[in-house]
């Protein structure tokens, strides 16, 4: 572990973690969306690029489970609650929790023969999950240019590797088990000596800090999976209903629309911590500004984006993917307002995880779920392939609108307590008291390096309290 000034470990400004985080995702997402031309130039049917969009969309109704929502609580964490070992030790039991129920899933609903490619696809996504809880920290201690970089390795490996395993064998099982061992190396070699720059790495968690993290979490990861499953259950039904080639064409156009998605989380992931502290001092016009500015810039990349698919949307599809695709083309306006939708819930479902309001995220997942189940049989019969995306369209803005009215009715109450707070500080006589050091899990280095780390400490840092 280095010290605070040290200039591996000093934080980056606000633009420098948002350009790091932009470039490093935008290569990430660069290099899976390369993969799915991949998988169908290298195939010789859409045999192949449907099976893959199915176990994609199978692993996404479960990648909340993976996950738990523990990197948005973690980076909302401003006061070292549990340790980095705590955090990882914690998602390797989601992830094996979740990786057993991916697969009675996968048995109980879909072909014998697909089980191995789910498995294979899962393992590679949740070896990219764990390592996210290196970079939760990352982002915490504002050195986002860490996790840019780890992004983008990861990204150029998990292609070179389906590229070549895939060409060479037309085995796409194996091709997914090799994507998740190059994306562990990664971890392995880049990430884990960076982490320790800011923290000790000891992965290990009380069975009472476990089960209490799990039930205190369950409510947001409850609420990401209803959301997850309102995109992908549509999904699932498009192929029950018109095949796996339907899926696979329909998987094929939505590829590039992820960059309106992705291109919103450049936007507000780097953000959120400074929300939180916002958040946290009860500064409303600064809050207030920061949502707006958020907001409009979502709404920027969606309106480039739907500029872009109007005027270059067919000569990079046909160069891309072949002239065979251009007869779907009418697909991509509703997409791409369909990625918007789904980029604002997103942030607003993020946003609200920061914040411990657990309550708001699980009540709007259930709405986009249900929106989403009610909806989907009659959209997709009677429009085919835009179905899909018109249910992910209402059911988007039903979450959305149930999560903005709890989000307005806490902040109400919030920055108004703040006011008063505000008020009273600027009393010396009335001064608060020094607030309460934070507990943490190791011993301090150094005077200068207290409040980040270790037991309780006194106000000067000069000895530790113990508990």
């Amino acid at each position: 572990m280095l010290s605070r000034t040290d200039p591996k470990r000093a934080p980056l400004s606000v633009k420098r973690n948002m350009m790091w985080n932009s470039v490093g995702s935008f290569g990430n997402l660069l290099c899976a969306w390369l993969i799915t031309v991949f998988v169908m130039r290298l195939s010789a049917t859409y045999d192949a690029p449907g099976v893959y969009s199915y176990v994609v969309s199978v692993y996404a109704i479960f990648s909340s489970l993976v996950d738990y929502r523990l990197y948005m609580y973690q980076i909302g964490d401003l006061h070292g609650e549990n340790s980095l070992g705590e955090y990882f030790a914690l998602r390797l039991i989601t992830s094996g929790i979740a990786l057993v129920l991916i697969a009675v899933y996968s048995l109980a609903t879909s072909a014998p023969d697909l089980l191995i490619p789910i498995i294979f696809y899962s393992l590679y996504k949740i070896a990219g999950t764990i390592l996210d809880c290196f970079h939760a920290l990352e982002q915490r201690e504002k050195r986002m240019d860490y996790i840019g970089i780890s992004y983008a390795i990861q990204g150029v490996v998990s292609l070179a590797a389906f590229v070549a395993v895939f060409a060479a064998t037309q085995n796409l099982s194996l091709t997914l088990f090799a994507m998740f061992v190059v994306t562990v190396i990664v971890g392995i070699v880049y990430d884990l000596p960076r982490v320790r720059y800011f923290e000790e790495f000891k992965p290990r968690i009380s069975t009472a800090k476990a089960r209490e993290l799990l039930v205190r979490c369950a409510p947001a990861v409850l609420a990401f999976m209803a959301i997850s499953g309102a995109t992908s259950i549509p999904r699932q039904y498009l192929m029950n209903a018109q095949g796996e080639a339907a899926l696979g064409v329909y998987g094929t156009m939505v590829a590039p629309v992820a960059i309106v998605q992705t291109g919103a989380g450049f936007v507000y992931n780097p953000l959120l911590t400074y929300f939180k502290e916002i958040y946290e001092r009860r500064d409303r016009r600064s809050f207030i500004k920061l949502m707006g500015l958020t907001l409009v810039a979502i709404v920027v990349i969606g309106i480039l984006c739907l500029i872009g698919v109007q005027l270059l949307g067919a000569f990079l599809y046909g160069l891309i993917y072949g002239d065979r695709i251009l007869e779907y083309l009418y697909l991509l306006p509703p997409m791409v307002i369909a990625a918007l939708a789904i980029a604002y819930m997103g942030f607003l479902n993020s946003l609200e995880t920061v914040f411990y309001d657990f309550k708001s995220t699980f009540v709007g997942g259930v709405v986009a779920l249900a929106a989403a189940l009610v909806t989907m049989v009659p959209l997709v019969n009677v429009f085919g392939l835009n179905g899909v995306t018109y249910c992910s369209i209402i059911s988007s803005l039903a979450s959305t609108l149930v999560m903005l009215g709890f989000l307005a009715h806490e902040l109400k109450g919030h920055f108004a307590s703040g006011d008063s707070l505000t008020h009273l500080e600027a009393a010396p006589s009335e001064a608060p008291s020094e607030p309460e050091a934070p507990l943490h899990t190791k011993d301090c280095s150094s005077k200068e390096d207290c409040g980040s780390k270790a037991v309780k400490y006194s106000k000067e840092c000069e000895e530790p309290i113990e508990r």
